[in-house]
């Protein structure tokens, strides 16, 4: 569930905990909570958000880490660590505490000093805007963006950081069709997407992140049901699939499903 709000504010807590820290030792933790050793040797350790990842700078060792559905950091003593459950990396530090990484249900997935080889993500929305804005102007024309906006925005290649419920925000408030696609859009119609994609990361992050499913906030504070005017707002909106996720649409627009359904019929 983490999506780019969420991701930077774990970034962000493990820059704080990580603050004024010596690690004196790294490990990959196996399925029973099953520590085996990556690293041992004073580092210290620096982390920041790329959309919907996490790199972090362990040493010589940089970590490209995908949330998953559940996944978070927590600090804990050492001598305890092993109550986390689900852990999945753990950094030992010199003043008997330990970061660790851990998620259940579709938990975090983590490569060592080198990127996924899986989906590829485009520059980030908010940190990067120029490269962000070019990067989907780079998109229009080709057959990713004949797709329909509530498939293409959960396209990681353009839209780095956006999932399910930014998306439900995002085209709630732009009050577009969710089954026009990008390419019908224009200029000044992308332009608009584009600035909406911005907003609603950042005031999101202001509102706390969104405590949703499975994740909760290392720092706490979340007023993200504040915000919140489309997601999971079963009195306007229903869900509806998009390629393989299903998304919160208004009500007026799910009748434009059932007549592409009639039209495609046998």
């Amino acid at each position: 569930m983490p999506e780019h709000s969420e991701v930077r504010i774990m970034s962000e807590y493990i820059n704080r905990t990580a603050s004024g820290r010596t690690f004196v030792s790294s490990h990959r933790v196996e399925r029973g909570n099953v520590p085996h050793l990556i690293s041992e040797s004073e580092f210290t350790i620096r982390s920041r958000s790329v959309g919907k990842q996490i790199e972090l700078t362990a040493g010589p060792d940089t970590y490209h880490v995908f949330m998953g559905m559940s996944g978070n950091w927590t600090l804990v003593p050492t001598e305890a660590w092993s109550a986390t459950r689900f852990t999945r990396l753990k950094f030992d530090s010199a003043d008997g505490m330990s970061l660790l990484l851990h998620g259940g249900y579709m938990g975090p997935k983590f490569s060592i000093n080198k990127p996924f080889s899986g989906q590829k993500r485009g520059p980030d929305p908010v940190e990067e805007p120029a490269q962000f804005m070019s990067n989907v102007i780079s998109g229009v024309g080709t057959t990713a963006f004949d797709k329909p906006l509530g498939e293409a925005l959960l396209d990681q290649r353009y839209f780095n950081g956006v999932g399910a419920y930014l998306a439900a925000e995002i085209l709630g408030r732009l009050d577009v069709n969710p089954f026009s696609s990008p390419n019908q859009l224009g200029v000044v119609g992308l332009s608009d997407l584009v600035d909406m994609v911005q907003k609603c990361i950042s005031e999101s992050y202001a509102h706390g992140g969104g405590e949703l499913i499975d994740w909760k906030s290392p720092i706490g504070g979340s007023t993200i049901s504040e915000w919140l005017m489309f997601y999971g707002n079963k009195a306007e909106c229903v869900r509806e699939r998009f390629g393989s996720r299903n998304i919160w649409i208004k009500k007026k627009w799910s009748k434009v499903c059932e007549t592409i359904k009639v039209r495609h019929r046998p």
